[in-house]
This record gives C-alpha cells, sequence and structure tokens, in this order.
C-alpha cells in the first residue's frame, strides 16, 4: 500500500540477526513501516519507520516520511490525505532505524537544515528530504534538502554521520543538482551545474573539488551508479528523439571507455509522474545489471548479463 512508479516501495535485503530478509515499506493504518519478511520462514517482523537508504556495514537504515513528500512532491511520495504541517518541521527528517529492535528516531530535522542554511537564499515553502544514500563504509548519509516553488522545487546537498553530527553542505540552494552515487567512502559523483555547466562531476565529501566527470562521454544527468569492483559506472540517457529512445551505457573509467546495451522505445503517454526511466542497477558480483523498461507495452523488469563487456 506504499508505492509510487519512480521509486517503488523501496526494497531492500538486510541481515540484522534474523537470517536473510527483504523489506518493503507500508501503511500501518495511518502510520509508514518498513515490513522484514524472511523468505525461507515466512516470518515477518514490522519496523517503525520507511527505509530509504540500508547501511553496508552496520544494521541501521536512515528512514524519510514519504507520507510528508506526496504533498511536496507526489511522483516520490506515498499517497495520502493528511497535513503535511509547517513548512520547517522540528519533529520531521532523517530517522535512524535499528533494522535489530525496530526502534526509530530522529537524527536530523528540516528545521536544523534550514538554520544551517540561513545565510543562502531560497523561497519559503514546503521543505523535505529525498534520496538518501550511505558511503561505502557507511560513514557518511548523502542526501538532498528540497523546497517547493512556484516553478518546481529548488535543491541543495549536504552530508551528515549517521549519529547526526557533522552536517555538511556540499552543494548550496541555487544550482541545479539531480543523482549522485558514492564512488568510495569520500568521493561523489554528481549530476549538477554547480561548475556552470550541467554535467556528472566528480567531488570530495567536505572539499567542494568539482571535476568533469565521463570526459564527454557520459550524458548531462542520468541514474549513475558504480559497479562492485568501482571500475565501471552504468547509467541511463531519459527518452530522446522523435522515436523516445531511451539508452543504457556502461562506461570504463580508467579506459575512458563507452559501451551502449541498447536502446529502448517510451511511449509518449509515459511521460511526468508515470513515466518509466530506466533505473540500472547492478548485482552483488557485477556480472548482471538489471533495469526497468516500458518498450515492450507494459512496464516490466529486465536482467543483462554484462559479464563478457566488464571481464
Amino acid at each position: 500500500s506504499a508505492f509510487n512508479l519512480q521509486q517503488g516501495n523501496m526494497m531492500h535485503w538486510i541481515d540484522a540477526g534474523f537470517g536473510e530478509e527483504f523489506t518493503y515499506n507500508d501503511w500501518e493504518d495511518k502510520k509508514l513501516v518498513s515490513r522484514a519478511i524472511n523468505p525461507k520462514t515466512k516470518q515477518v517482523r514490522t519496523i517503525n519507520g520507511a527505509i530509504a537508504a540500508v547501511s553496508p556495514s552496520e544494521s541501521i537504515a536512515i528512514g524519510l516520511n514519504y507520507g510528508r513528500m506526496a504533498h511536496c512532491r507526489p511522483v516520490v511520495g506515498y499517497a495520502n490525505d493528511m497535513d503535511p504541517g509547517v513548512y520547517h518541521p522540528k519533529d520531521d527528517g532523517l530517522f535512524l532505524l535499528n533494522l535489530k529492535n525496530a526502534d526509530s528516531r530522529l537524527i536530523l530535522s528540516i528545521a536544523d537544515v534550514i538554520q544551517a542554511s540561513k545565510d543562502q537564499e531560497f523561497p519559503e515553502g514546503l521543505t523535505w528530504f529525498n534520496h538518501v544514500l550511505f558511503n561505502t563504509d557507511g560513514t557518511r548519509i548523502l542526501f538532498f534538502c528540497r523546497i517547493k516553488a512556484d516553478n518546481g522545487f529548488i535543491s541543495s546537498l549536504w552530508t551528515i554521520n549517521p549519529d547526526g553530527s557533522g552536517l555538511d553542505c556540499q552543494i548550496p540552494f541555487g544550482n541545479r543538482i539531480s543523482h549522485f552515487a558514492w564512488r568510495d567512502e569520500k568521493r561523489i559523483l554528481i549530476s549538477s551545474n554547480v561548475t556552470g555547466e550541467m554535467q556528472f562531476l566528480g567531488f570530495t565529501d567536505r572539499k567542494m573539488d568539482f571535476q568533469p566527470f565521463g570526459n564527454g562521454l557520459l550524458p548531462q544527468d542520468g541514474h549513475a551508479s558504480f559497479s562492485p569492483d568501482r571500475k565501471w559506472v552504468i547509467t541511463d540517457i531519459y527518452p530522446k528523439g522523435p522515436e523516445r529512445l531511451a539508452e543504457l551505457m556502461l562506461y570504463n573509467i580508467k579506459e575512458n571507455k563507452k559501451v551502449i546495451l541498447g536502446r529502448f522505445h517510451s511511449d509518449k503517454q509515459f511521460i511526468g509522474d508515470i513515466r518509466c526511466d530506466l533505473h540500472p542497477r547492478w548485482s552483488q558480483d557485477g556480472r548482471f545489471i538489471t533495469f526497468d523498461s516500458i518498450h515492450e507495452g507494459s512496464r516490466q523488469i529486465y536482467i543483462s548479463d554484462v559479464s563478457q563487456i566488464i571481464g
């Protein structure tokens, strides 16, 4: 019952001492929770809060209020009829979820980030956090702070420690920022115009040492992520041209080489909130990628064997 077409119900695999489990977000009355299911025993546990990202090193996750998001940007929220409340709440933001005992506690409020942004210029509007991601060793978390505006929303990019300390603004309000990925525990890949032109950039957490990434071979934006060995990037391009073809590609970082995996038609009716981005994802061993597509007439998940390409 907690679902949207862009992020689904945020399923994750976890191991919190109960055997291998998968989680998905759900509504319990008017409260957001996550269900943890053991696929062997079928036992179900309920975790307080909706999971946005899972730590790679501890049995913890970061939770977000997808109910609030439905009123800020419906395409990434879970539909509901609740009142989103004040613009900058003190009781909403990033929640630390304990995957063992199912507890949840607020570690950073939206009001905290607005206070930390007091020297920046931004409009008054509903504010929310979105797109949370742990770094590779679980020591830092990256997230967006977004404010609803007349023409959509404006964004800023932040990092923080899992305990709520060490808040740092990476890209302030006033710049375009889109998809990102951690390359390692310190380096970040981001699509942004912070250097003047919308493109993929690499930079170091807390240093703002932005450098172009992809040497002109990567698109301006896309759903990029690094292979498990960090040697390759998988990303996509939104549908373009009269045939509305979405392109799926691999990029070899060391060799500066791009490999086109395919181009997939997206019918013109699938736009806006019901669009189907490719959203490519790696398998844990790096041999396969999965992606979403509408090219055969219905929304499906496809799998591609890339083991011969990446070696």
